[in-house]
């Protein structure tokens, strides 16, 4: 791996690690893209934030959504983060039992669940793909909404907020996504632990951990799937749901769409994409010590073992051969051998 890094707004250097592969099979970059889950401001003071680092114009989607468009890398999104409210699902609610709002009713409907809402609901910034070699501009953003007095996930046992990646792989080859499936379940343990995950976070459905069977499954040695089919199903039998640390179903669906929603749980909430949804980390985005870019440096940990199979299979071998494998039952010796195989110990 190698450092990318330059001085940033507050000084100091702001240094994001990289893998060593930053380009995909075609030679084109390989792209991130990143949402932020936070409170304590409004959909126009997120948005003015965005405009701060990115330029581009605001531009109001309904009550609960504000785009920013036309910056250097495309549109932005600033949204209440539930989809009952984005897509004004409650009115049909209402139909349902005879209740026809009009315009102005169903303004003022807006506001008191948009006041409501933003106890418990979070805004999300949603970013466009980037070049992973400019994810330093996403701590820029970082600082101008914490300048702003957002809240993260530690300012409420009820904020479950989440920092998540959307990460191209170098290509889409069955062989490159198992080993990206059996690197993350191989660092799992270790990788929970070091991102220090908020209790409020690991009480929520949103991380579910991966199966024990499906772990045994992946981290098999042996495990190879034929073609994307065979992986794509595996996949589902154990992980027909979106909350899991590491989200393979957008990137399933956009390899195999009606594959992916004949099964899976949260149809609507799939946005198929040509990338892994990491769901793992806090967004501590009030908090002025918190990095984006330590939270990365912890997925490329993962992106870098991918690339390394006979280091997968050895350690594959010494994972499956723990103590308790796979019934939640690991001493603490799993988690301190995975430094080791990774280099860093």
């Amino acid at each position: 791996m190698y450092h990318y890094g330059r001085r940033s707004q507050r000084g100091g250097w702001m240094t994001f690690v990289l893998p060593t592969v930053t380009e995909k099979s075609d030679g084109s970059p390989r792209h991130v893209g990143l949402e932020f889950e936070f409170a304590g401001m409004d959909i126009n003071e997120a948005a003015a934030a965005v405009c701060e680092v990115f330029g581009g114009t605001p531009c109001e989607d309904g009550t609960f959504v504000c785009r920013v468009e036309n910056t250097a890398y495309g549109n932005f999104s600033v949204e209440l983060d539930s989809s009952l409210l984005r897509s004004k699902g409650y009115i049909s609610l209402l139909r349902d039992i005879g209740i026809d709002l009009d315009a102005s009713q169903e303004k003022r409907i807006e506001r008191f669940l948009l006041d409501v809402a933003e106890e418990l609901v979070p805004y999300e910034v949603v970013a466009p793909p980037i070049p992973m070699t400019e994810l330093d501009s996403m701590d820029d953003l970082r600082e101008a909404l914490h300048r702003r007095k957002a809240k993260g996930t530690r300012a409420s046992i009820l904020y479950a907020f989440g920092l998540q990646f959307n990460i191209e792989p170098p290509d889409l080859s069955v062989a490159t996504l198992t080993n990206f499936l059996k690197a993350f379940l191989l660092c799992y343990p270790w990788l929970r632990e070091a991102a220090d995950i908020d209790v409020s976070r690991v009480l929520s459905p949103f991380i579910d951990k991966f199966p024990s069977g499906y772990t045994r499954l992946v981290t098999d040695p042996e495990y190879m799937p034929a073609d994307i089919k065979f992986l794509i199903d595996s996949y589902l039998d154990s992980n027909s749901t979106r909350n899991r640390p590491l989200d393979c179903l957008p990137l399933f669906a956009h390899l195999d769409r009606d594959r992916v929603m004949s099964r899976a749980r949260e149809k609507h909430l799939i946005k198929p994409r040509p990338a892994f949804h990491y769901r793992l980390p806090n967004c501590l985005i009030d908090d002025p010590n918190w990095r984006i870019a330590d939270e990365w440096a912890l997925w490329t940990e993962v992106d870098e073992l991918s690339r390394r199979p006979d280091t997968l299979a050895a350690m594959a071998e010494d994972f499956q051969n723990t103590p308790g494998f796979p019934f939640d039952l690991f001493t603490s010796s799993w988690k301190e051998k995975v430094p080791v195989w990774l280099g860093r110990a």
